[in-house]
């Protein structure tokens, strides 16, 4: 009877981890390219009017497009020794040719972080997104910061 050699059988068996591990590592790399694909944006060609308030300003505003949906993000910087209220929030508005507003959306500011439990202390991101159809008919986006409630 011949015996088994250890050494062996751990060969083997990391032979069989590094293919597992090489195949899945394949498999993370389709997928990657996939999702990339899918949610491709560049950078949109409409121009971002900012307007702060005395308590902030909003900073790093920037718009992308995917092939259905217009982005557009930054963050809020508040002024030095200043407190965001509760009811602070962004307007973004996508604004048409003639300065009509096309659409709207709100974003309430996120003050709580949500592993802490705390104020946030930096920066407050904001985000909003609309139909690449609404894009198409504006001419500007214009991302309004605002102490009080909601305008509408």
């Amino acid at each position: 009877m011949k015996k088994s050699n250890p050494f062996s059988i751990l060969t083997q068996l990391l032979r069989f981890t590094n293919f597992a591990c090489a195949l899945a590592a394949l498999v993370m790399v389709a997928a990657c390219a996939q999702v990339n694909s899918y949610f491709k944006t560049t950078r949109s060609s409409l121009p971002v009017e900012t307007i702060d308030s005395s308590g902030g300003k909003v900073a790093g505003a920037r718009a992308f497009e995917s092939s259905d949906r217009l982005y557009v993000s930054g963050h809020i910087q508040k002024s030095f020794g200043r407190h965001i209220p509760y009811a602070a929030h962004v307007d973004v508005q996508l604004v048409g040719m003639t300065g009509k507003v096309v659409a709207e959306k709100q974003d309430d500011i996120d003050l709580w972080h949500s592993a802490t439990g705390c104020v946030r202390s930096g920066p407050i991101s904001y985000v909003a997104s609309f139909p690449i159809s609404e894009a198409r008919q504006s001419a500007k986006i214009v991302v309004r910061y605002h102490l009080d409630g909601h305008s509408s």
